[in-house]
C-alpha cells in the first residue's frame, strides 16, 4: 500500500516515550513506548511492500530541538519497519516559528504540493505550535476534495499530567470527525443566517 504520512515535530527537548492505548479497533497499537504515537500505529499496520512518503513539519527557531526530534522519528519508524520490505521517502518542510499570514501561506502551499494525488493519508498532530494542526486540517480537506485522497486517520496522542508533570493515561485518539465537521461547515452556502444554522445542525445530526 502507498501511504502519505504527515507528522508535526515537537520543538521542545523533553518529549518522553509513552505507551498509547486506544478503544478504537482500527487504531489498535502494540505495547510499544514511543515519542510519536503514529509510529506505534504504523508498527501494527505496516506490511511487506508498503511504500511511505513521510512529510515532517518542523519549525525554525534558535531554541528549537526539531532537528534531533526528526532523528527520533526516523529511528522509531525504522524500528516499526524492521524485518519488513518497506520503502520510505522523507520530506521535511521547515517554516519559521512566527504566527503570521506569510508563514501560514508558505506551510499550506508546501504541504499540499507534497501530498500525492490518490493517496491514503495518515497524520499525527500530537506536537507542534498552534498553526500546525490547523494548517494540516486545511491541507487534508483540500486533499480530499481536490486530490482524491483518503484520510485514514488524524492521530492525536492525548495524556493527563500528574502533579510531577508526568504523562499518564495516554490514549490514542482519531480526530477525523473534526475534519468531517470542518468540511460540513465549509460546504454550507446560504445568505440566510438562521437557515445556515439549521442546515448545519441537520447535517451534524446525521
Amino acid at each position: 500500500m502507498k501511504r502519505t504520512i504527515i507528522c508535526n515535530i515537537p520543538m521542545k527537548k523533553d518529549t518522553p516515550k509513552c505507551k498509547y492505548v486506544s478503544e478504537i479497533r482500527s487504531l489498535h497499537t502494540p505495547e510499544t513506548e514511543v515519542v510519536y504515537p503514529i509510529n506505534a500505529y504504523l508498527k501494527s499496520t505496516l506490511k511487506n511492500g508498503d511504500e511511505l512518503k513521510v512529510i515532517l513539519l518542523t519549525k525554525n527557531d534558535e531554541y528549537s530541538h526539531c532537528k534531533e526530534k526528526v532523528e527520533v522519528f526516523k529511528a522509531e519508524l525504522a524500528d516499526a519497519c524492521k524485518n519488513m520490505n518497506v520503502v520510505v521517502e522523507y520530506k521535511e518542510i521547515e517554516t519559521d516559528f512566527l504566527e503570521k499570514k506569510s508563514v501560514y501561506q508558505e506551510l499550506m502551499g508546501k504541504l499540499v504540493a507534497e501530498i500525492p494525488a490518490n493517496s491514503t493519508v495518515v497524520a499525527d498532530i500530537t506536537y507542534g505550535p498552534k498553526d500546525l494542526p490547523i494548517t494540516v486540517f486545511a491541507a487534508l480537506s483540500f486533499a480530499e476534495k481536490h486530490l482524491d485522497c483518503n484520510v485514514e486517520h488524524v492521530i492525536y496522542g492525548q495524556a493527563n499530567f500528574d502533579e510531577n508533570g508526568k504523562a499518564v493515561n495516554t490514549r490514542l485518539c482519531d480526530m477525523v470527525p473534526l475534519l468531517y465537521i470542518m468540511n460540513v461547515a465549509n460546504g454550507i452556502h446560504s445568505n440566510d443566517p438562521e437557515k445556515a444554522k439549521q442546515m448545519l445542525n441537520s447535517l451534524l445530526s446525521l
